[in-house]
């Protein structure tokens, strides 16, 4: 399998989990929702996040669909290193929580689409909650580039990290106009209804192979099914 494929299936492994877990984004995380998880099929919010140092990144989170009583959360990164991330998942609640994922599946750029066994989320680390307190600060009305909202000002204190965090109702799924602390801010770009999804293919199934001998052990492989097994294609350095 093309190594440029296997990386960019494991970093994006390694976006989502953060994205939907971290308490603030910096280096190597995207942000915490302190608000509520309400889906509604079709709502959707694009986000700019700046952290010091860093160049700017959007991110934009919608409700692609729904089975059942689970939902098409999907979630696209822009990045000018990156370049766009997609990752979509199937979830009965707050995808917060790894036992609400049902099916997973990443797409890199122009790569085919790839769904990734749901043992592979459970048997990473889950990020741990926070620990801090929330405090509401009140009712404020903010400016944001995406227009101007009336807000429940929540303020997350945990030691140092203080994140501030502007909520609207009107905002799906989790309702945040802007959060920001003392390194990172994020600001809601645009907001709306009729999202689809971005991953229109059939996705391959990702599959684990056999550690070949002399690969030391941890080293990160997969082959899409179709593939021999046991068969160790040729890598692309390019």
């Amino acid at each position: 399998m093309n190594k440029k494929i296997v990386l960019a299936v494991l970093v994006l492994i390694g976006v989502f989990m953060v994205s939907a877990a971290s308490a603030q984004f910096g280096k190597s995380a995207g942000p915490r929702f302190y608000s509520e998880f309400k889906p509604v099929v079709g709502g959707w919010s694009e986000y700019q996040m700046t952290a010091k140092g860093e160049p700017p990144t959007k991110m934009k989170i919608a409700i692609v669909g729904k089975e059942g009583d689970a939902y098409w959360y999907e979630t696209i990164f822009e990045g000018k290193q990156e370049g766009k991330m997609i990752s979509k998942m199937l979830v009965s609640g707050n995808p917060r929580d790894k036992k609400n994922v049902k099916r997973m599946i990443f797409k890199s750029g122009n790569e085919p689409a790839m769904e990734m066994p749901v043992q592979m989320m459970q048997q990473r680390s889950q990020p741990q909650e926070p620990k801090g307190k929330m405090v509401d600060k009140g009712i404020e009305t903010i400016k944001v580039p995406a227009g101007t909202f009336t807000c429940q000002h929540m303020q997350y204190q945990d030691g140092e990290t203080v994140v501030d965090s502007w909520v609207a109702k009107d905002v799906s799924p989790y309702g945040m106009a802007k959060s920001q602390s003392k390194e990172f801010e994020m600001v809601l770009l645009g907001y709306g209804t009729g999202a689809k999804t971005l991953i229109t293919e059939t996705p391959q199934t990702f599959d684990m192979p056999k550690m070949p001998r002399g690969m030391p052990k941890g080293t990160p492989k997969g082959t899409p099914r179709g593939s021999k097994p046991g068969k160790i294609e040729e890598e692309d350095e390019d």
